[in-house]
């Protein structure tokens, strides 16, 4: 059974409109990072499969206009009304407090790849509009606000200077306004947050004095929320959320938006950014002299588009996109995404066959991953893809599914013998169980698949597929009686197998879960090797466990024309920072008019 599913870039937007993860800090700190040292018991990541044509010694050119696709349209324009991750225009226009360091990507030291959208490690982060800061205490971190940095020349604002009270005023107003998303996803770190400001030390304090916020607010108010202009929000008010009134401190500018149709952006000659590594080190960003995005639902117009070079490029799993792998002119980089969907299984209800670990791994061994990976994907997909990614930033967290102990590798060995004896041994010789999952042919035909191999183990699947606000809601209010097909969160808070959150879908309550999450919490944003180290030490216990039966992720390959310059498969550099990448590119205008005809 081969089932496409279709990836683009704003698949993981999907996925992300639903991911809340959150970081933690304890012990003093300061903008200085912690460089995370490999796992000495463990082999090095995969090696990455990637065309990527570069001269080290090109110098960036300025002039050009990038083109791209879009696979929906904006969901808005201000995050006083909306969630940042349907704010696609905000990651070019305006910015945040700090980002990720494209100085450690591949441009720079290679210790990221940018690929994934909810990295999150303080350590792979630099300044934006806060060009340093410090922990000196858990619970409070102060931004140290960079000078020289202008509002986009449009009224109210007319190119003025950023003012703390800009600052301030943003990140309180995520907090207040009735339809923020602090205040609807977190309203009590809305309500007890401390936000000031200090002009003549040009600093900005975020304090929680409920520790336990502390965790939520290292996540949210460095490099996820963006900075406003007060004037002009008190000004507009609602009016905020229209792309006229769209002001930022970013690298460029909208100057025109076609609802569904298409989006325009021209520089920003006044940001205040500059280029960290490589040849153009120093210079003025961004590169380009405009952006412009075209919004594509339909997946064929997209790739039509890429194949004519009407777009610089795009992604997809591989049979979208393995005709522009051929092509030598093409460049390329696969990924493997930082979500993935599992099954989940109610395990708290004591009469629940679920809360029998014998049945639980009875299941993952009925279940055939190299079926999944070898026929469903052609053998381009990662098995073990739960309940983190197997990508670079990950890797010290990970633990290969080789190098597992031989009884947790055992349960992916699709042994139905196996699996029937464990179902006898726990009273179940024959099972019925139902899952419910949203209604698309990609979740039935793959539960389908699910259904064909545990028929083979006595197990009865009812798949029950619903609408997707009746599936939702579900999710969101825990509303399922034995089994549900969701995705997943990040992995810092441990919050897909702990706590009351309802990514813990499968209602875990364990206690060296908790006990290893509490520890992990004191070194989040402090001391990535040993937040990682902690977590990669849990994994045998936690897949030994089988609290869900995870979907291998297939890979991902971002594709793109060869005069896109200095851009090497980055999809967010920083957490939810998709798009970002594009102040740093340059276009080679003349290789692009000698391939297309078109400037």
């Amino acid at each position: 059974m081969r089932k496409k599913v279709l990836w683009v870039f704003l698949t993981l937007l999907t996925v992300m409109a639903m991911i809340l993860t959150s970081c933690k800090e304890e012990p003093p700190t300061t903008s200085e990072t912690v460089i995370i040292k490999g796992k000495p018991e463990t082999s090095a990541p995969p090696t990455e499969e990637k065309r990527v044509v570069t001269t080290p010694s090109e110098k960036p050119q300025y002039g050009g206009v990038a083109t791209g696709a879009i696979a929906t349209d904006v969901g808005g324009f201000d995050e006083g009304w909306h969630g940042p991750t349907v704010l696609y225009t905000q990651r070019l226009t305006h910015d945040e407090l700090l980002q990720g360091d494209w100085a450690k990507g591949p441009k720079g030291t290679g210790e990221a790849e940018w690929t994934l959208s909810t990295i999150n490690s303080m350590s792979l982060k630099t300044g934006c509009l806060a060009d340093s800061w410090q922990i000196p205490q858990k619970g409070k971190i102060i931004f140290h606000i960079r000078e020289g940095v202008y509002w986009q020349n449009k009224p109210p604002t007319s190119g003025r200077a950023l003012t703390i009270d800009d600052v301030v005023f943003s990140l309180k107003r995520v907090c207040t306004e009735p339809a923020a998303y602090i205040k609807m996803s977190y309203p009590n770190l809305a309500k007890t947050v401390l936000i000031t400001g200090d002009e003549a030390t040009r600093t900005v304090t975020v304090e929680t004095p409920e520790i336990g916020e502390w965790i939520n607010a290292i996540t949210l108010f460095p490099d996820y929320i963006t900075i406003v202009p007060r004037d002009a929000a008190e000004q507009f008010g609602k009016g905020m959320d229209q792309w006229q009134n769209s002001i930022g401190t970013g690298p460029f500018m909208l100057t025109d938006y076609v609802s569904n149709s298409s989006l325009t952006f021209v520089r920003n000659d006044k940001y205040w950014g500059t280029n960290p590594v490589g040849p153009g080190k120093g210079d003025q960003l961004p590169y380009l002299q405009g952006v412009k995005w075209l919004v594509m639902t339909d997946s064929a117009t997209r790739f039509t588009a890429m194949r004519t070079g009407k777009i610089d490029g795009t992604s997809g799993e591989y049979d979208d996109v393995k005709e522009f792998l051929d092509n030598p002119d093409i460049q390329y980089k696969k990924y493997v995404a930082d979500a993935c969907y599992v099954i989940a299984m109610r395990t708290d209800k004591a009469d629940s066959p679920f809360s029998k670990k014998e049945v639980r791994q009875a299941l993952t061994m009925a279940t055939d991953f190299n079926k999944i990976k070898n026929e469903y994907y052609d053998g381009r997909a990662e098995i073990l893809v739960w309940p983190i990614s197997p990508e670079k930033e990950y890797w010290n967290a990970y633990y290969p599914l080789e190098q597992l102990p031989a009884n947790v590798q055992e349960l992916y060995s699709h042994n139905v013998t196996k699996a029937k004896a464990l179902l006898n041994a726990a009273g179940y010789p024959t099972l019925k169980t139902t899952i419910i999952c949203y209604n698309t042919a990609t979740s039935v035909d793959y539960l389908s698949l699910i259904k064909e191999m545990w028929a083979e183990a006595g197990v009865e699947l009812t798949i029950d597929a619903r609408d997707y606000t009746t599936w939702i809601t579900r999710i969101r209010t825990r509303n399922y009686d034995q089994m549900l097909y969701s995705s997943t969160a990040g992995w810092e808070k441990l919050l897909n197998f702990n706590g009351s959150a309802f990514y813990n879908s499968s209602y875990v309550n364990d206690p060296l879960v908790a006990e290893t999450a509490a520890k992990m919490s004191d070194y989040i944003g402090v001391d990535d090797a040993k937040l990682m180290q902690l977590h990669h030490d849990l994994m045998p216990y936690v897949l030994e466990q089988c609290w869900v039966i995870a979907k291998p992720n297939p890979w991902g390959y971002f594709i793109w024309w060869p005069w896109v310059k200095d851009y090497e498969g980055a999809y967010s550099v920083g957490y939810v920072n998709y798009y970002l990448y594009y102040k740093y590119r340059w276009q080679d205008v003349a290789l692009k008019q000698q391939l297309t005809g078109k400037k």
